[in-house]
């Protein structure tokens, strides 16, 4: 095989071009992986705000739970029931209170007794 300047020429050509497409491939995958980062700090944003959703609905369906609990019929039924026996002991004692105050005619002997004495 005979080595003329032709053939150097065609060697020298290709790996021209094969150094030159080795520049480029190392620059792709230069752009690849910034581009890979880039969408690595998008998909981690993402996940924190849907976190963040996922939180507050969290909160919220425990709150509405909450309220559900405490309107709910049963627990209604409870709470009149409640309110009735209070409103019922707040009768009775209101009644006894009137009872007491219509057997005190407003004397009392005993203290009158001292302030008698403590005059004379």
């Amino acid at each position: 095989m005979e080595m003329d300047g032709q053939f150097l020429f065609q060697v020298g050509a290709v790996i021209a071009s094969l150094s030159g497409a080795w520049a480029l491939v190392r620059s792709q995958v230069h752009t690849l992986k910034a581009n890979q980062v880039e969408i690595k700090n998008y998909v981690d944003e993402l996940n924190r705000e849907l976190d963040t959703a996922e939180n507050a609905v969290s909160v919220l369906r425990s709150q509405i739970k909450v309220l559900a609990d405490i309107l709910s019929p049963g627990n209604q039924k409870l709470q009149h029931e409640w309110q009735g026996e209070v409103t019922e002991k707040l009768n009775q004692m209101e009644k006894a209170i009137i009872t007491l105050q219509h057997m005190h005619n407003g004397r009392h002997p005993i203290i009158e007794e001292i302030q008698a004495k403590n005059k004379s």
